[in-house]
């Protein structure tokens, strides 16, 4: 396994009333990643709850730590019948896969629901730890930055430019793979929310797989389109630049431009 993910649910805040009769909330948090499910206890009757939850760890391979979000779910515990979904919340781990990256993601998250908008806020610390053995990366794209700006950021230098990379990825529509069924609004939307992190998180991957054998460490001027085609289904591509990058050790001020167009013009 390349490494471990670990996650420890906080505390809420602001949570939505799911219990009319106390104009309170019974909360608990359903932690997944990849095909791995761990449950906080239920937090009765408060509307701003303090699970202080041990760590629940995931052990996770090359394509799962890239292209699986850490799914969140905050439900309100119902004894008589089924839980009551109070919101999600998708956190995306690739910001901790690089080796010069923070170690650590923590703070509050809008807790996230398809029919009502934001229902609260969420403090969650999550945390990777990475094994040494780098050629167990090679299949994947662990330790390759992604950098949206069209320009080399002002802390790195260009090595090489190797040169235009491009991937799309296809999958079928869950809107429409599910028309003819029975379904409620919520649970669609979800699976097409999820569906495209999905989708995004293996397009990048694929993407820096390019890069990698290409021998850079950088795409610069990353970008990603998500296209809704009808029966074709959910369509993401993504274009960037493939480099090779050096972090520099004492990067210089930013200093601005002596000329100025509107002196030259009077010139």
């Amino acid at each position: 396994m390349p490494g471990k993910l670990k996650v420890k649910i906080v505390a809420g805040r602001h949570l939505p009333v799911m219990d009319r009769a106390s104009d309170l909330t019974d909360a608990f948090v359903e932690v997944k990643f990849a095909n791995t499910t761990f449950k906080t206890d239920v937090y009765p009757k408060s509307l701003n709850p303090q699970w202080n939850s041990e760590w629940f760890k995931f052990e996770v391979d090359d394509e799962d730590l890239q292209d699986e979000p850490l799914q969140i779910t905050v439900l309100d515990h119902d004894t008589y019948s089924a839980n009551d979904a109070i919101g999600k919340v998708y956190i995306d781990i690739d910001p901790l896969l690089y080796t010069e990256a923070a170690t650590v993601i923590s703070g509050w998250f809008p807790i996230y629901d398809t029919i009502h908008g934001i229902r609260g806020e969420i403090s969650v610390v999550v945390k990777v730890d990475l094994f040494n053995d780098l050629n167990r990366f090679r299949q994947s794209s662990c330790g390759v930055k992604f950098f949206c700006t069209t320009s080399i950021p002002k802390s790195y230098r260009a090595v090489v430019i190797h040169g235009f990379v491009e991937e799309l990825v296809v999958n079928e529509d869950p809107e429409y793979q599910w028309i003819d069924r029975i379904r409620t609004p919520r649970a669609s939307n979800e699976a097409r929310q999820r569906l495209i992190s999905l989708m995004s998180g293996e397009l990048q991957r694929k993407i820096g797989v390019k890069v990698l054998e290409m021998r850079g460490n950088a795409v610069v001027g990353y970008l990603q389109c998500f296209d809704l085609e009808g029966e074709s289904g959910l369509v993401v591509r993504a274009i960037g630049t493939a480099c090779t990058l050096d972090k520099l050790t004492n990067p210089a001020p930013f200093a601005p431009s002596c000329h100025s167009p509107c002196k030259e013009l009077k010139e």
